[in-house]
């Protein structure tokens, strides 16, 4: 009799307890790092990008990829906040790569980066050459079921920032440029 209620404990641990995490955007499930989402800029600025989120399996780390939709002149931007800059004008941006850690019940910090693109031409040996290095950090937090608010924090980089060669600025090197944006950004619903 023993053993039985014992299985049976563990049973209704692994079902109750371990498969029910924190509700966090208050429906009747919990929030977990996943989905395809639209980021729309909050004015005065203007500017969009869409991503996709992958999570680990407790749900509270993950990866995505996304595209810039909406973009914004580099050195427009930074000459709204007060850096002069005199960055390469970008034909195209690389796809954006994001890590995602939630910090609490509703809310999720990350880290993510991106590049701008010249394309070099059909005489070239290598399709582009990279005009800019964006990196971001910024916090998000669940509002509503399918709706994060986001504050970003950009740096961006002339490319020689990144002398090591690894596709990052080095540590130590000053952006040429900072801003920060904040979106309200929301999930695509799944289908019913």
């Amino acid at each position: 009799m023993k053993i039985y209620l014992l299985h049976l404990l563990v049973i209704l641990a692994l079902t109750f307890g371990v498969s029910a995490p924190v509700v966090a955007d208050g429906g009747d499930r919990a929030f977990k790092l996943e989905g395809a989402w639209v980021a729309k800029v909050v004015p005065p600025y203007l500017g969009q990008w869409s991503y996709v989120v992958s999570s680990d399996p407790s749900g509270k780390r993950a990866s995505g990829h996304g595209s810039v939709d909406v973009g914004f002149s580099a050195n427009f931007v930074c000459g709204l906040n007060g850096f002069p800059t005199e960055f390469e004008i970008s034909d195209s941006e690389s796809p954006i790569l994001v890590s995602m850690v939630m910090t609490g019940p509703d809310t999720v910090s990350y880290n993510s980066i991106w590049y701008g693109l010249k394309d070099l031409g059909p005489m070239s040996p290598i399709s582009n050459a990279i005009t800019l290095i964006g990196t971001v950090t910024g916090e998000l937090a669940v509002v509503a079921p399918g709706i994060m608010q986001g504050t970003h924090y950009f740096a961006i980089y002339y490319p020689t920032a990144d002398t090591n060669g690894d596709g990052f600025p080095d540590e130590g090197k000053t952006p040429a440029c900072v801003f920060q944006l904040s979106t309200v950004d929301t999930r695509l619903p799944m289908p019913e």
